[in-house]
């Protein structure tokens, strides 16, 4: 951990990732169960200062260690956004008011990690409802980066960024609705994965998401590396991809004229270092603007309103009836006595602001639909988007819902929700070669393709890894 204000301070953890732990547990060198075990013991040294489990399994874990169900993941520990549906168990979206929901069965991205042989060991802390840039509640509490605990570590899927960038788990599963497995990713300087849309079923977690926001949500992995994206994406997607390949060839596309925000100079640092290590891999960089981002922004404000508000105000009706009363829980946050935590309350003060006729909606769509057309036909089965995850580092606590609550466009944020409008699968890397001097806190560099080429996005990102991410997957595991 590093101490605040030190310069050049290294604060890049020494993890293993899942592909060389399944070499190790091949090789005889570890069991499954020491490989959960230590995980494990690592959550509970971290629980108290990171806060990112709300629920662990350490005894249904390490029985299931001592004979693992054969598979692609077989052994490793994994941990389970709260919102994903666990057999046997109840999902709350860490609110409390909303009835908790009884889950009959799995979650269809559950049933295949553990068909694959994955071991569940914890459920992981997420913002009320998973509709935040920070991972807090009134149950459970803030969750903090593993990198620096004075600094959030993203939302929604924070719990899974923390689990993972701690070597607490060693991969997760989140969902992405703005940024919502991306910005986890940077936060807390490891690999986050959303694929397209409809490349992995949606199927029993929360929430239901209806209309035409379905079409911009998406379920994916976060990691330690992109080659164990690549694994993991092989077992939840409907459609694997093929082995890993070369980049050579392929086009990168450098967005002009695209809306947002860079605040911190090693940002802009890491964009033009990986532009140079993709080119020098053998991609051929083109120019293109991209002048919708505001258009497209307003879109999603408008669909979003037009498609969880009155949802949220029904699942906000507690056991007994009571349904939510704006101006009594507004007093009660004035009196220090909320019943719904102010990143989901403050939003759903303001959504009657951004409502729109059905004509004005029909707009909406017709603008996306008109950028989808275009990008994916620009982007084509060859074309790479170099983007930066967010404009900023990761924020300190408060400082992300503060931006994400401003009137206007939020340019720190504008990348990501970009690759959910136009429905492009995207994967956020951390550049640690070009780590913050002063915090030590590495920019995330996203790249995106469109949907179907998740395999040159890939081949991408491991080129990519290679000279940004300084990648180390073999330390000794008690360095966990």
């Amino acid at each position: 951990m590093k101490t605040k204000g030190d310069d050049n301070v290294s604060i890049r953890p020494n993890l293993p990732d899942g592909t060389e732990l399944l070499r190790r547990i091949e090789a005889g060198e570890y069991s499954a169960e020491e490989v959960v075990r230590e995980c494990l013991d690592q959550l509970d040294r971290n629980h108290d200062r990171l806060n990112g489990a709300v629920k662990i399994y350490r005894e249904q874990a390490l029985e299931q260690g001592k004979s693992p169900r054969p598979g692609p993941l077989s052994g490793l520990p994994v941990s389970i956004k709260e919102t994903f549906g666990i057999k046997g168990e109840f999902i709350t979206a860490c609110s409390r008011r909303m009835p908790p929901a009884f889950q009959k069965d799995d979650s269809e991205i559950v049933r295949r990690i553990r068909e694959a042989g994955a071991i569940i060991i914890a459920r992981s802390n997420v913002p009320e409802f998973a509709m935040s840039h920070e991972t807090d509640n009134l149950i459970y509490g803030r969750t903090n980066s593993p990198l620096d605990e004075t600094r959030t570590s993203g939302g929604s899927s924070g719990g899974e960024g923390a689990l993972v960038g701690s070597g607490s788990s060693v991969f997760g599963l989140g969902s992405d609705l703005g940024g919502s497995i991306r910005y986890p990713a940077q936060c807390c300087g490891i690999v986050g994965f959303k694929p397209y849309a409809e490349a992995v079923d949606t199927r029993g977690t929360f929430p239901v998401v209806k209309g035409y926001t379905k079409s911009m949500l998406a379920l994916g992995p976060l990691t330690r590396s992109i080659r164990d994206t690549r694994m993991v994406y092989n077992v939840i997607a409907k459609e694997p991809v093929p082995p890993a390949g070369s980049p050579g060839g392929l086009r990168l596309i450098i967005p002009d004229r695209f809306r947002m925000t860079i605040r911190d100079t090693c940002i802009g640092e890491a964009l033009r270092e990986s532009q140079r290590a993709l080119e020098a891999a053998g991609m051929v960089s083109e120019h293109v603007p991209v002048p919708e981002v505001p258009a497209l922004y307003y879109s999603y404000i408008g669909l979003i309103t037009k498609n969880f508000e009155k949802p949220i105000l029904s699942l906000l009706t507690t056991s007994d009836g009571r349904r939510l009363s704006k101006p009594v829980e507004l007093l009660r946050h004035l009196t220090g006595r909320p019943t719904v935590w102010k990143g989901l309350f403050l939003p759903l003060l303001g959504m009657p602001l951004a409502r729109r006729t059905e004509r004005k909606v029909e707009r909406y769509i017709e603008t996306v639909e008109n950028a989808r057309r275009k990008y994916h036909t620009l982007l084509g089965r060859d074309g790479i988007m170099l983007l930066p995850t967010s404009g900023a580092l990761a924020a300190e606590h408060g400082q992300a819902l503060r931006m994400d609550l401003r009137p206007g466009v939020p340019g720190i944020f504008t990348p990501t929700y970009f690759c959910n409008l136009v429905n492009l699968s995207a994967i956020s890397l951390p550049a640690w070669s070009c780590s913050d001097k002063k915090s030590g806190l590495p920019p995330s560099i996203m790249l995106a393709s469109a949907p179907g080429a998740e395999a040159i996005l890939l081949d991408a990102a491991a080129s990519l890894e290679k000279s940004v991410s300084m990648t180390e997957n073999c330390p000794e595991i008690k360095e966990m």
